[in-house]
């Protein structure tokens, strides 16, 4: 990197550094926040032979002795895309900044580019911060606040009570993947279908293994179909397997109903499986009626020792 001028008093110095080099330096929250109307503007200067050296000209953080990419994110998918020929070098605005206000200044990022998000999405960037990296469509799209609610509230947030305490508040969408991290990581394994993992499904699973992890065997032969009968009569998996296709095939209008119905009757048979195959009840014929989900619901937390998080 070779300094062009330094200015102690403001905090800042112009160096110009090959584009290989400047390819190298980290990429913060605040560097992928870029604003892509200037970024483009500062793109179509190409064309202007005289505006060169500004169309180069890119912003560089100094926390210590690490540097970090300020500016530059949209001119640098079109250099790497091959659309545009990358420069030799670039001239870099170095700024040296305290670690506290770059921190600052990440997480302010973070939190206005998550707002910005779809929740799909708003989850996929937790995973990542969580290390958290799944293999199943299931999981790895981001789909799961739903089920995040019915798990920790035995309801999806469209039928919670914003009146009560315990439900006034939005779940903490982080908190609450890290919670099930062990779990979520667990169904994942099994390579869950989308198609019988409904969030209703998802979140009675979720709340049982978090519970007891002996459901395991329960969630693979519901995913793999492999129910049984015996003289006409369903085992649990197989009653389960027939709930979700009468969910499947219900009224649309009411989702949130029914998605909190298919948890109850989730519980329902995951307790009657634990039973056992001697059980009388074992073996039945009527469609699952489902359980209430609020006992398990607060052994959960109890066990998680989250009682007093009104954010989950």
């Amino acid at each position: 990197m070779n300094l062009l001028h330094s200015d102690v008093n403001f905090g800042y110095a112009l160096s110009q550094l090959s584009y290989q080099d400047w390819l190298t330096i980290k990429e913060p929250a605040v560097f992928s926040y870029a604003i892509a109307s200037e970024e483009h503007s500062v793109l179509s200067l190409k064309q202007a032979k005289s505006l060169t050296a500004y169309s180069l000209l890119v912003a560089v953080l100094r926390v210590g002795d690490t540097l970090y990419k300020l500016t530059g994110k949209h001119r640098k998918q079109e250099w790497l895309s091959g659309k545009t020929p990358p420069p030799d070098h670039l001239i870099a605005l170095i700024i040296d900044m305290s670690e506290s206000d770059f921190l600052a200044l990440n997480r302010e990022a973070q939190n206005q580019r998550m707002e910005n998000l779809p929740p799909n999405e708003t989850v996929k960037l937790i995973y990542e911060e969580l290390g958290l990296v799944f293999s199943s469509d299931r999981l790895k799209g981001g789909f799961i606040l739903e089920t995040l609610n019915i798990a920790l509230r035995g309801k999806p947030r469209a039928l919670q009570d914003k009146r009560f305490v315990w439900e006034k508040e939005e779940i903490n969408a982080k908190k609450a993947i890290q919670l099930f991290s062990e779990e979520l990581r667990l169904i994942d394994s099994l390579k869950p279908k989308s198609e019988i993992f409904v969030s209703g499904v998802l979140g009675g699973a979720l709340l049982m293994l978090g519970i007891n992890r002996e459901v395991k065997d329960f969630l693979r032969r519901l995913n793999d179909g492999q129910g049984e009968t015996r003289d006409g009569l369903e085992d649990p998996v197989s009653g389960l397997l027939r709930a979700i296709d009468v969910h499947r095939t219900s009224d649309p209008a009411i989702p949130a109903r029914m998605a909190a119905d298919i948890c109850r009757k989730t519980i329902q048979a995951i307790l009657l499986w634990k039973e056992g195959a001697d059980s009388p009840k074992y073996w039945r014929k009527k469609l699952l009626s489902g359980v209430d989900p609020r006992p398990f619901i607060r052994e959960l937390k109890s066990l998680k020792q989250i009682n007093e998080h009104k954010d989950l």
